[in-house]
């Protein structure tokens, strides 16, 4: 019986998983997903592992799935998404897993929720895999970062358990060693993964009793990982930590304390968010605290406050609760504490706390009502489920392609730049040139130091052959940024179809000054020099622009003509 009951959840669980994923495998790549993977070069051959692992060191693992993707599927969304809809529901078992386990321990043995561990367990594991709030870590590719992340942390927490259960048999050092497998691969998927060995801990002083409890050196492995971790970033200078960021990464505007103080606001939002599920968002327009005691920060400190101390004191009795709530904040440390970051609020940052809530939410519903009648507890649960999933249907739709998606959070966000600069992108691809350009007009207004909406603008103007008004565009961009190369070269061409030559060459000079080695600005010079009478400057051209791209068939073909003509004159 025991066993259909594993068997039954399992099934449950994944077919559940099936159907609310449905609609999502032909989603489009979307924000960071052109960079990390559309465009990423590092990501080409799977063979490479050292640019997989140059690419970003401490995401090596899911930089790696990222290019076994590419490998076998090229950038057809529809392996990725699978990927991700399995990274998802493994977690998900995980979850289911890892709740069965708790209940198994020495600090659950005699409570009365352990008689209903098995469906406990189900109700959990459905929870995470049907909320809402997962959708941004799973239908959102490069999120794969977060996602599996967490199936790792939470597998290599499971096996933990599993090896202190079996401490005393010989099977229990095969888990162990399974923990720590699953702990690298944790932390080399996402560095939010850091909290691990405090997780560990965490759980061995809530479940275990102190003359059980597995002695620290046993522990220090954990800690050792983290180490490593560290060091990878410092000794490939992938993180700045003298400004808390990535490398590569622009600057948060905001100090660790101003990003402290915004973090108690944020994570207010995030508890209303697991609890009421509305209104989901990719970009939010979340305003700066200016000091701790402004009301909404300071109110937010005191929630978040009574929250924790609530924790401490239902330790005692409620164990299971006291570790959820605890679970939730601890996952949420790396990101939402005083490490600055671009974006304040994002909603994969959930992924991991997620499990925390679910087991939350069971738990208090058992403990409030369900251990008198467990029936009605599971009726209301699964009227949760059933709306989660409907939610994540319909949230799923949203990410169909870029124009759903930034339509949608430009009618949540409409004072600010980002969303608009984003659908105004979505419009050009979709050729809907005009309306791209009344986007940027807005994104513009939002945000007038914004370089690269003036160069979007200037592309869609040239396009509509409004001339003057792409050259203004550019040169706007120009004074914004004067180290911009595309800029200068795509004035120049504007300046070339309006038959101002000389400004066009300028233009192209400067664009090759600023990158040399790009091959275009010379093989569009060069045509210019041949419309002023230039042959000699223009060959010289022509053979650069072949020379930096022994590949460009517009060069070839120009360099051709240009020959004919001289040929023809020479006659």
């Amino acid at each position: 019986m025991l066993l259909n009951i594993k068997l039954l959840s399992i099934i449950i669980i994944s077919c559940l998983g099936i159907i609310v994923y449905s609609n999502t495998y032909h989603c489009s790549f979307h924000f960071d997903d052109f960079s990390s993977i559309v465009t990423n070069p590092n990501i080409r051959h799977i063979h490479d592992l050292h640019h997989i692992w140059k690419n970003w060191p401490s995401r090596f693992i899911t930089y790696l799935s990222i290019a076994l993707n590419y490998h076998f599927y090229g950038v057809n969304v529809y392996g990725y998404h699978l990927v991700n809809f399995l990274v998802h529901l493994i977690t998900s078992l995980l979850v289911w897993w890892l709740v069965r386990l708790t209940l198994l321990t020495p600090a659950m043995k005699g409570n009365k929720i352990a008689d209903h561990g098995d469906w406990v367990a189900l109700f959990a594991g459905l929870i995470f895999l049907t909320h809402p709030l997962q959708t941004q870590a799973v239908t959102y590719i490069i999120q794969r970062a977060a996602s599996m992340a967490t199936m790792f942390y939470v597998a290599s927490l499971c096996l933990y358990i599993k090896s202190r259960l079996l401490q005393h048999e010989k099977s229990a050092s095969k888990y162990y060693i399974g923990s720590l497998i699953c702990a690298v691969f944790a932390m080399f998927c996402k560095e939010m993964a850091i909290s691990l060995p405090l997780m560990v801990l965490l759980y061995e002083y809530s479940f275990f009793p102190s003359n059980d409890r597995l002695k620290s050196k046993s522990l220090g492995p954990y800690w050792f990982i983290l180490g490593a971790l560290l060091l990878t970033m410092v000794l490939t200078h992938s993180v700045n930590f003298q400004e808390l960021r990535r490398a590569t990464e622009k600057p948060s505007e905001l100090s660790s304390v101003q990003y402290l103080m915004v973090q108690f606001r944020v994570i207010v939002t995030y508890l209303r968010l697991v609890i009421l599920p509305l209104g989901q968002n990719i970009d939010y327009d979340y305003p700066a605290a200016k000091t701790i005691f402004g009301f909404s920060t300071l109110m937010s400190f005191l929630f978040l406050g009574a929250i924790l101390i609530a924790a401490k004191k239902l330790y005692s009795k409620y164990t299971l609760i006291s570790f959820s709530i605890l679970w939730f904040f601890l996952a949420l440390l790396p990101e939402s504490s005083f490490w600055p970051i671009r974006d304040v609020i994002v909603e994969h940052r959930l992924y991991l706390p997620m499990v925390g809530y679910s087991l939350f939410l069971v738990s208090g519903a058992y403990y409030w009502w369900g251990k008198d009648n467990f029936r009605s507890m599971a009726i209301v649960l699964s009227m949760i489920i059933a709306c989660n999933a409907v939610l994540t249907f319909e949230r799923n739709k949203t990410w169909k392609n870029e124009f759903t998606l930034w339509d949608d959070t430009v009618h949540k966000s409409p004072h600010k730049a980002r969303p608009y600069i984003n659908r105004g992108l979505a419009r050009y691809n979709e050729a809907n040139f005009a309306k791209a350009v009344l986007d940027y007009n807005r994104a513009i207004e939002l945000d007038p130091d914004a370089s690269d909406v003036f160069y979007d603008r200037g592309l869609a103007n040239e396009i509509m052959r409004q001339f003057n008004a792409a050259i203004a565009d550019y040169n706007s961009c120009i004074k914004i940024d004067p180290k911009n190369a595309d800029a200068y070269y795509n004035q120049g061409n504007a300046y070339f179809k309006e038959g101002r030559f000389d400004l066009a060459i300028d233009d192209f000079t400067k664009a090759i000054k600023i990158n040399p080695r790009q091959a275009d600005p010379y093989n569009n010079r060069g045509l210019a020099y041949s419309k002023l009478g230039n042959f000699d400057q223009a060959f010289s051209d022509y053979s650069r622009a072949i020379k930096l791209n022994p590949k460009d068939r517009d060069a070839y073909h120009n360099l051709g003509l240009l020959k004919q003509n001289q040929e023809w004159i020479n006659r």
